[in-house]
């Protein structure tokens, strides 16, 4: 159940009650609402794997959110190397090298508007991973997590989701 009141119930829905089709539905009908607030929060991976445009198996999703979870629990939003917003993601060696926050007038997914974030200069260059975030609560966002390089024309052909609070 999604409860605009309760941040923890939104996360435990999204994490335990959901289908994997349910969780992208949920993506698509979110609104694009305001980017997270400056500061650390939490980040859950979702039982959500996908792959050219087909969904994987639901359990196997869980497992892998799960274990990629020790690795990192958190984004923080900040400001970037040029004063302009920015994302990290917190993984257990440290902050990362992290993304712009912008604007995306067409999102991989629906070509609806969405906040994202490249974290390109993660990996030296390579484009490795690409995130796309709504707003579903005043207090969650739930977002995509896109693997390997795309365009709105061409996206990325896997993918999870993640929720933020």
């Amino acid at each position: 159940m999604i409860d605009s009141h309760s941040r923890d119930r939104t996360v435990n829905s999204l994490r335990f009650h959901c289908t994997s089709k349910q969780i992208v539905d949920l993506y698509k009908n979110a609104s694009l609402g305001t980017p997270p607030t400056v500061g650390k929060h939490r980040l859950y991976l979702l039982p959500v794997s996908e792959r050219n445009g087909r969904l994987g198996d639901y359990r196997d999703a869980k497992q892998f959110g799960d274990l990629q979870s020790n690795l990192g629990d958190a984004l923080t939003f900040g400001v970037g190397p040029q004063g302009q917003p920015w994302v990290y993601k917190n993984y257990i060696t440290g902050l990362d090298a992290g993304g712009p926050l912008v604007y995306a007038p067409k999102s991989f997914v629906d070509h609806k508007p969405a906040w994202s974030a490249d974290f390109v200069r993660d990996f030296a260059g390579l484009p490795v991973s690409t995130h796309e975030y709504r707003q579903l609560t005043p207090t969650v966002w739930i977002g995509r997590d896109f693997l390997g390089p795309g365009s709105v024309t061409s996206p990325p052909r896997q993918g999870s989701a993640i929720a933020i609070a």
